[in-house]
């Protein structure tokens, strides 16, 4: 299921960096070399990419490690279950916004030390965040223990190889980029990072969140000011989900996106069809997920406003998004609940309906798939045989679809 775990916090102060406008790039300081260089320690971290979210192994308190991800849009946090496995004392409470624009109840722990690879940083107060199964679970793999996003990178040069499976973390004040990409000028909007770029020639403020499966998220406010909706009539009716459940949201594709003076070709777009923004409640055009994000190898450099964006080999592949004609999310039970079923769609030819529970995918149990995981099985190449189990009215039986692309 589509969307991100954003954070945004009401009626709090917390101790982030100041709100500051985008400045121009210093390109005229930068060398020519083929990968960022700093004067004091790197550490490159092996990650793991998961249907689009980056999972980073943390050790908590010497503990650990967790999986975590990484998420430009949400502050550091962990679940009530990794707290409870480090026995942090939690209390306070308070409100936290989702990218459904519903709240959901926080509270409070303090951390003495988180590390990544070689570098840490220290003695914070994190929230502590319920999570939905669908985010958290994965499988036959540990859980996801929470996220690790602002606190790193206010800290941490980054550079994010979604190729090469690795992020590679400078001390912020030393660093200085010293490789090939292009420059966008670095902004932040209730403190998450925002660049200018532009959808379909159309300029906006678009937030950069890696905690996106997606491609591009647009705020309904954008959508019907530039009658996205009227210029592409060809959409499905899905749900998102984040951190407070599920919401409405249309899919369709528009004819370009561009940003780092590179042009990328019909990409998928959400927008929510309730009037929502679909997003937090932050003053922005639109979201950009890791479906774009992917294409290129990225340094984050909050401590000069700057992210630096070089084309990876990824670059030009297609943002795809439904090839099986429904959704499935995992609940309470150990399967998938298929909560939408496109008509005219494989899933539909292969007699899945709502309510069905998904018990097995290619002879695999249910429990041993994480959410992600399923969703990568399903956006495999067109044409692909998919053999599900499910459940209904307590009988298991076969389903069989052959994936293919839902949007032209």
């Amino acid at each position: 299921m589509p969307g991100s775990a954003k954070i945004a916090y009401l009626g709090m102060v917390l101790a982030f960096a100041s709100m500051h406008p985008a400045t121009a790039c210093d390109v005229g300081a930068r060398g020519v070399s083929a990968s960022p260089e700093s004067s004091g320690f790197e550490t490159v971290i092996p990650i793991s990419v998961e249907s689009g979210e980056v999972i980073v192994d943390v050790t908590i308190n010497g503990r650990g490690p967790f999986p975590m991800m990484f998420d430009t849009g949400s502050v550091e946090a962990v679940s009530p279950e990794a707290a409870a496995a480090l026995g942090l004392e939690v209390g306070g409470s308070a409100t936290a916004r989702g990218s459904g624009e519903g709240t959901v109840p926080i509270a409070f722990t303090r951390v003495l030390k988180m590390r990544l690879g070689n570098a840490q940083w220290l003695d914070q107060a994190v929230p502590v965040l319920p999570l939905p199964r669908f985010l958290t679970d994965r499988g036959s793999q540990p859980p996801l223990a929470g996220f690790v996003g602002r606190e790193l990178l206010a800290r941490f040069a980054v550079r994010l190889d979604y190729e090469a499976r690795t992020m590679t973390l400078a001390p912020a004040q030393e660093f200085r980029y010293r490789g090939i990409g292009t420059c966008v000028p670095l902004a932040f909007d209730d403190e998450i990072p925002v660049v200018s770029a532009a959808a379909d020639g159309l300029a906006g403020r678009f937030e950069i969140d890696t905690g996106s499966t997606g491609a591009l998220v647009l705020r309904h406010r954008f959508v019907e000011q530039h009658g996205f909706a009227v210029r592409h009539p060809s959409v499905l009716s899905i749900k998102s989900g984040g951190i407070d459940g599920v919401f409405e949201t249309i899919v369709t594709r528009l004819d370009g996106f561009s940003i780092a003076n590179a042009e990328l070709d019909r990409p998928v777009a959400e927008f929510s069809s309730s009037g929502k923004s679909g997003l937090p409640g932050t003053d922005v055009d639109g979201s950009i997920g890791s479906q774009i994000l992917r294409q290129f190898v990225i340094t984050f450099d909050y401590s000069r406003d700057e992210l630096w964006f070089e084309r990876s080999a990824a670059f030009g592949t297609p943002t795809m998004q439904w090839k099986t004609g429904f959704q499935a999310v995992k609940a309470d039970a150990p399967g998938f609940h298929v909560v939408t079923v496109f008509p005219n769609s494989p899933a539909a030819a292969a007699g899945i309906r709502v309510g069905d529970i998904i018990v097995g995918v290619d002879g695999l149990p249910a429990e041993s798939i994480g959410q992600a995981e399923f969703t990568d099985l399903m956006r495999r190449p067109d044409g692909t045989l998919v053999n599900l189990s499910i459940v209904r009215d307590g009988t298991t039986r076969p389903a069989a679809l052959i994936l293919k692309e839902l949007l032209p």
